[in-house]
Protein backbone atom coordinates (compact mmCIF):
# COMPACT_ATOMS: atom_id res chain seq x y z
CA UNK A 1 0.00 0.00 0.00
CA UNK A 2 1.14 3.52 -0.99
CA UNK A 3 1.13 5.25 1.89
CA UNK A 4 2.20 9.00 3.03
CA UNK A 5 5.33 7.98 5.02
CA UNK A 6 6.19 5.74 2.29
CA UNK A 7 6.15 8.68 0.23
CA UNK A 8 8.31 10.83 2.50
CA UNK A 9 10.92 8.06 2.61
CA UNK A 10 10.56 7.76 -1.23
CA UNK A 11 11.67 11.75 -1.11
CA UNK A 12 13.92 11.55 1.24
CA UNK A 13 15.85 8.50 -0.83
CA UNK A 14 15.30 5.91 2.49
CA UNK A 15 13.61 3.41 0.22
CA UNK A 16 14.68 0.05 -0.78
CA UNK A 17 15.00 -0.99 -4.91
CA UNK A 18 11.74 -3.13 -3.89
CA UNK A 19 9.68 -0.31 -2.84
CA UNK A 20 11.09 2.25 -5.61
CA UNK A 21 9.64 -0.02 -8.47
CA UNK A 22 6.58 -0.75 -6.20
CA UNK A 23 6.19 3.53 -6.39
CA UNK A 24 6.75 3.51 -9.80
CA UNK A 25 4.42 0.70 -11.10
CA UNK A 26 1.52 2.39 -8.59
CA UNK A 27 2.19 6.02 -10.48
CA UNK A 28 1.97 4.30 -13.98
CA UNK A 29 -1.23 2.46 -13.06
CA UNK A 30 -2.84 5.30 -11.29
CA UNK A 31 -1.51 8.59 -13.32
CA UNK A 32 -3.92 10.62 -11.43
CA UNK A 33 -2.10 10.35 -8.58
CA UNK A 34 1.17 12.16 -10.10
CA UNK A 35 -0.33 15.87 -9.47
CA UNK A 36 -0.66 14.74 -5.86
CA UNK A 37 2.40 13.28 -5.13
CA UNK A 38 4.05 16.58 -7.15
CA UNK A 39 2.15 18.45 -4.49
CA UNK A 40 3.25 16.19 -1.81
CA UNK A 41 6.68 16.76 -2.46
CA UNK A 42 6.89 20.30 -3.03
CA UNK A 43 5.17 20.64 0.77
CA UNK A 44 7.92 18.19 2.10
CA UNK A 45 10.71 19.97 0.23
CA UNK A 46 9.39 24.02 1.15
CA UNK A 47 10.14 23.03 5.16
CA UNK A 48 13.56 23.56 6.76
CA UNK A 49 14.47 23.09 10.56
CA UNK A 50 12.40 23.38 13.59
CA UNK A 51 13.17 26.27 15.71
CA UNK A 52 10.40 26.70 18.24
CA UNK A 53 6.71 25.92 19.41
CA UNK A 54 5.66 29.12 18.68
CA UNK A 55 7.53 29.42 15.02
CA UNK A 56 5.52 25.94 14.34
CA UNK A 57 1.91 27.47 15.41
CA UNK A 58 3.17 30.37 12.96
CA UNK A 59 4.12 28.09 10.23
CA UNK A 60 0.64 26.16 10.25
CA UNK A 61 -1.13 29.34 9.64
CA UNK A 62 1.45 30.26 6.46
CA UNK A 63 0.81 26.60 5.32
CA UNK A 64 -2.97 27.21 5.50
CA UNK A 65 -2.26 30.68 3.52
CA UNK A 66 0.29 28.61 1.27
CA UNK A 67 -2.82 26.31 -0.30
CA UNK A 68 -4.32 29.48 -1.37
CA UNK A 69 -1.67 31.10 -2.99
CA UNK A 70 0.31 27.82 -4.19
CA UNK A 71 3.71 29.41 -3.21
CA UNK A 72 6.21 27.43 -0.87
CA UNK A 73 6.98 29.94 1.98
CA UNK A 74 7.34 27.07 4.59
CA UNK A 75 10.84 27.40 6.36
CA UNK A 76 10.79 24.78 9.14
CA UNK A 77 10.95 20.93 9.22
CA UNK A 78 8.66 19.57 11.99
CA UNK A 79 8.54 16.47 13.06
CA UNK A 80 7.48 13.39 10.35
CA UNK A 81 4.37 12.73 12.11
CA UNK A 82 3.44 16.31 12.59
CA UNK A 83 4.19 16.95 8.73
CA UNK A 84 2.03 14.06 7.80
CA UNK A 85 -0.85 15.13 9.90
CA UNK A 86 -0.56 18.29 8.13
CA UNK A 87 0.08 17.92 4.70
CA UNK A 88 -2.89 15.19 5.13
CA UNK A 89 -5.27 18.29 6.66
CA UNK A 90 -4.30 19.84 3.52
CA UNK A 91 -4.66 17.38 0.74
CA UNK A 92 -8.11 16.84 2.46
CA UNK A 93 -9.19 20.13 1.88
CA UNK A 94 -7.90 20.22 -2.01
CA UNK A 95 -9.74 16.96 -2.24
CA UNK A 96 -13.15 18.30 -0.59
CA UNK A 97 -12.83 21.94 -2.73
CA UNK A 98 -11.65 20.17 -6.05
CA UNK A 99 -10.47 24.12 -6.87
CA UNK A 100 -7.05 22.76 -7.39
CA UNK A 101 -7.61 20.17 -9.90
CA UNK A 102 -10.25 21.91 -11.96
CA UNK A 103 -7.32 24.27 -12.32
CA UNK A 104 -4.94 21.86 -13.72
CA UNK A 105 -7.14 19.73 -15.39
CA UNK A 106 -6.56 21.16 -19.43
CA UNK A 107 -2.79 22.36 -19.16
CA UNK A 108 -0.71 21.08 -16.33
CA UNK A 109 2.88 23.40 -15.82
CA UNK A 110 5.24 22.60 -13.69
CA UNK A 111 8.66 25.08 -13.09
CA UNK A 112 11.56 24.99 -10.72
CA UNK A 113 12.54 28.07 -9.57
CA UNK A 114 15.20 26.39 -7.46
CA UNK A 115 18.57 26.23 -7.37
CA UNK A 116 19.30 22.55 -7.58
CA UNK A 117 17.38 19.94 -10.08
CA UNK A 118 14.08 18.98 -9.05
CA UNK A 119 12.62 14.57 -9.33
CA UNK A 120 9.38 15.36 -10.49
CA UNK A 121 7.14 12.56 -12.19
CA UNK A 122 4.59 12.79 -14.89
CA UNK A 123 1.25 10.52 -14.82
CA UNK A 124 2.73 7.82 -16.36
CA UNK A 125 5.71 7.01 -14.20
CA UNK A 126 8.22 9.18 -16.47
CA UNK A 127 10.74 10.62 -13.52
CA UNK A 128 12.07 13.92 -14.93
CA UNK A 129 14.99 15.50 -12.82
CA UNK A 130 14.26 19.42 -14.09
CA UNK A 131 16.86 21.29 -14.16
CA UNK A 132 17.00 25.26 -12.19
CA UNK A 133 14.83 27.74 -14.23
CA UNK A 134 13.17 25.26 -15.86
CA UNK A 135 9.33 24.49 -17.23
CA UNK A 136 7.35 21.43 -18.14
CA UNK A 137 3.78 22.14 -19.77
CA UNK A 138 1.69 19.35 -20.69
CA UNK A 139 -2.06 18.53 -21.51
CA UNK A 140 -5.00 16.15 -20.15
CA UNK A 141 -3.96 14.33 -23.50
CA UNK A 142 -0.86 13.11 -22.11
CA UNK A 143 -2.92 10.88 -19.83
CA UNK A 144 -4.98 9.82 -22.73
CA UNK A 145 -1.40 8.20 -23.82
CA UNK A 146 -0.37 10.99 -26.64
CA UNK A 147 3.20 11.98 -23.84
CA UNK A 148 3.62 15.28 -25.28
CA UNK A 149 5.41 17.80 -23.53
CA UNK A 150 7.32 20.78 -23.91
CA UNK A 151 10.22 22.06 -22.26
CA UNK A 152 11.77 25.04 -21.28
CA UNK A 153 15.42 24.84 -19.90
CA UNK A 154 17.07 21.32 -18.92
CA UNK A 155 16.10 17.91 -17.88
CA UNK A 156 16.48 14.43 -17.99
CA UNK A 157 14.24 12.49 -18.30
CA UNK A 158 14.05 8.64 -17.30
CA UNK A 159 10.84 7.32 -19.51
CA UNK A 160 8.73 4.40 -18.97
CA UNK A 161 8.90 2.15 -21.65
CA UNK A 162 5.73 2.18 -23.87
CA UNK A 163 5.81 0.99 -27.65
CA UNK A 164 2.51 1.68 -28.11
CA UNK A 165 2.46 5.30 -27.02
CA UNK A 166 5.69 7.03 -27.94
CA UNK A 167 7.16 9.64 -25.26
CA UNK A 168 7.69 13.12 -27.39
CA UNK A 169 9.63 16.33 -26.13
CA UNK A 170 8.92 19.38 -28.07
CA UNK A 171 12.10 21.83 -27.17
CA UNK A 172 12.42 25.11 -29.04
CA UNK A 173 11.96 24.27 -32.58
CA UNK A 174 12.77 20.65 -32.01
CA UNK A 175 11.40 17.28 -31.37
CA UNK A 176 12.59 14.55 -29.18
CA UNK A 177 10.77 11.17 -29.73
CA UNK A 178 11.32 8.30 -27.34
CA UNK A 179 9.33 4.76 -26.77
CA UNK A 180 11.29 4.38 -22.96
CA UNK A 181 15.16 5.41 -22.88
CA UNK A 182 17.37 7.82 -20.15
CA UNK A 183 18.71 11.16 -22.38
CA UNK A 184 18.67 14.99 -21.47
CA UNK A 185 17.56 17.93 -22.95
CA UNK A 186 19.08 21.75 -22.70
CA UNK A 187 17.14 24.16 -24.29
CA UNK A 188 17.45 27.43 -22.62
CA UNK A 189 15.36 30.30 -23.39
CA UNK A 190 18.51 32.69 -23.62
CA UNK A 191 19.58 30.80 -26.70
CA UNK A 192 17.25 28.77 -29.61
CA UNK A 193 19.93 25.84 -29.86
CA UNK A 194 18.44 22.44 -28.76
CA UNK A 195 21.09 19.61 -27.27
CA UNK A 196 20.07 16.10 -26.61
CA UNK A 197 22.12 13.25 -24.84
CA UNK A 198 21.09 10.10 -25.03
CA UNK A 199 22.40 7.91 -22.01
CA UNK A 200 21.00 4.81 -22.57
CA UNK A 201 18.42 3.34 -25.57
CA UNK A 202 17.63 5.73 -28.84
CA UNK A 203 16.31 8.55 -29.51
CA UNK A 204 15.03 10.69 -33.27
CA UNK A 205 16.20 14.10 -33.11
CA UNK A 206 14.30 15.92 -35.64
CA UNK A 207 12.93 19.65 -36.52
CA UNK A 208 9.88 19.20 -38.29
CA UNK A 209 7.12 16.27 -39.20
CA UNK A 210 7.36 17.13 -43.00
CA UNK A 211 10.66 16.09 -44.78
CA UNK A 212 11.73 18.75 -46.87
CA UNK A 213 14.96 20.58 -47.56
CA UNK A 214 14.63 22.35 -44.94
CA UNK A 215 14.16 19.46 -42.51
CA UNK A 216 16.54 17.39 -40.45
CA UNK A 217 15.91 14.07 -38.14
CA UNK A 218 18.58 11.73 -36.94
CA UNK A 219 18.96 8.54 -34.44
CA UNK A 220 21.10 9.22 -31.32
CA UNK A 221 22.22 6.14 -29.69
CA UNK A 222 23.74 6.07 -25.94
CA UNK A 223 26.51 7.60 -26.16
CA UNK A 224 25.52 10.22 -28.83
CA UNK A 225 24.89 13.56 -28.73
CA UNK A 226 22.73 15.75 -31.64
CA UNK A 227 22.74 19.31 -31.43
CA UNK A 228 20.30 21.55 -33.73
CA UNK A 229 21.00 24.90 -34.54
CA UNK A 230 18.52 26.97 -36.09
CA UNK A 231 19.80 30.26 -37.46
CA UNK A 232 22.59 27.91 -39.35
CA UNK A 233 19.91 25.76 -40.64
CA UNK A 234 22.02 22.80 -39.62
CA UNK A 235 21.62 19.80 -37.30
CA UNK A 236 25.00 17.89 -35.99
CA UNK A 237 25.94 14.66 -34.20
CA UNK A 238 28.91 14.10 -32.18
CA UNK A 239 30.08 11.49 -29.34
CA UNK A 240 29.21 12.75 -25.81
CA UNK A 241 32.42 13.32 -23.91
CA UNK A 242 30.30 13.23 -20.57
CA UNK A 243 28.94 9.83 -21.53
CA UNK A 244 29.78 6.33 -18.96
CA UNK A 245 28.86 3.16 -19.49
CA UNK A 246 28.16 0.98 -17.11
CA UNK A 247 30.60 -1.23 -15.64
Amino acid sequence: MITDELLFRFFNQETSVKENRMINDWLTNNPDQAYRVNQLKEIFESEGEVVSAKENEEDWIRLEARLAESTPIVRFRPSLSIRLARIAAILLIVAGTGLIWTFYSRTNVVSNKELIAKTIFLPDGTEVDLGPASKLVYDDKFMEGSREIKLTGDACFNVTSDPNHPFTVIAGSAKIKVTGTRFVVNAPQTSKEVEVSVKSGNVLFYNSEILDKNSFRMSLLAGEKGIFYPALNRMDKSRDPNFQTTP
